[in-house]
């Protein structure tokens, strides 16, 4: 066998290995950030110049596509865990150690809450019950409802126009897309406003561009600060998991924030 063809032959066997090792990953038998993806893609490229007959072609093209396949897999395990808000134990140990005693007390106040109350129904509670509701006096007929003229109902800006609310969600798009610049914003940065009913009003719109797929709310791995990322257009694909985030935007977190800032 001539050199050329033994050195196809070795070839064709790299490529299967290849498409092997990421099969394991779409099987679910093999992590995906244990695969050397550049490595490979090394490897497919070096070994391209060599294939001439269609059936080598198709290999590798079947090789690349496997590799796309172990990088989708890659970016669908860092969405998941971003959008479900997760967080990862040891980068959590590490910012527990850096902590101060007096720190750690701090937060363990903020977040015990013992429970010290103890209710129990005893025959002075029945007796004194009872006395209550036998010295209530006696109800007359209920009223009759009285129903309000329909101008008292239609009041204006009673109603909030579904045009108003497109072209709002419309502008705050266009301004997270101008402030992120392809990356992401602190939620809090984003919502902010000159005042509290302004900032509510914003954390109000937001909340309909995520749940619309206008933007993705995650959270930073190190600073673990809620961030909005804006997608290049709105998608809500009917099989994604939807994730209900409670966001508190109370008066004193604005307050302090719009100091800061």
């Amino acid at each position: 066998m001539p050199a050329r063809s033994r050195r196809k032959a070795r070839a064709r066997e790299e490529l299967k290995d290849v498409i092997e090792a990421c099969r394991a990953v779409e099987e679910g038998r093999t992590d995906p950030f244990a695969i050397p993806v550049e490595k490979l893609l090394e490897v497919v490229r070096d070994l391209f110049p060599l294939w001439e007959e269609p059936e080598d072609l198709s290999l590798d093209a079947e090789a690349v596509e496997a590799i796309s396949g172990v990088i989708k897999a890659q970016s669908e395990w860092v969405r998941e865990r971003s959008t479900r808000l997760y967080r990862d134990p040891f980068l959590v140990e590490e910012k527990l150690l850096k902590l101060e005693g007096d720190e750690l007390a701090e937060l363990f106040l903020r977040a015990w809450h013992p429970l010290v109350e103890l209710e129990q129904l005893t025959p002075l509670a029945l007796d004194t019950a009872l006395r209550y509701w036998a010295e209530l006096p006696e109800r007359g007929p209920p009223e009759e409802a009285v129903e309000a003229p329909e101008e008292a109902i239609k009041a204006p800006g009673a109603e909030v126009e579904v045009e108003d609310i497109q072209e709002a969600l419309e502008d705050l798009w266009r301004e997270l897309r101008e402030e992120a610049r392809g990356g992401s914003v602190p939620y809090w940065d984003f919502i902010t406003a000159d005042t509290y009913s302004e900032t509510v009003r914003r954390a109000y719109l937001t909340s309909f561009l995520i749940t619309y797929g206008y933007a993705i709310l995650g959270v930073d791995p190190l600073s673990e600060e809620l961030v909005l990322r804006p997608r290049r257009r709105p998608r809500r694909r009917p099989r994604e998991k939807a994730t209900s985030v409670v966001i508190e935007v109370d008066y004193e977190r604005w307050l302090r924030h719009a100091e800061e800032g």
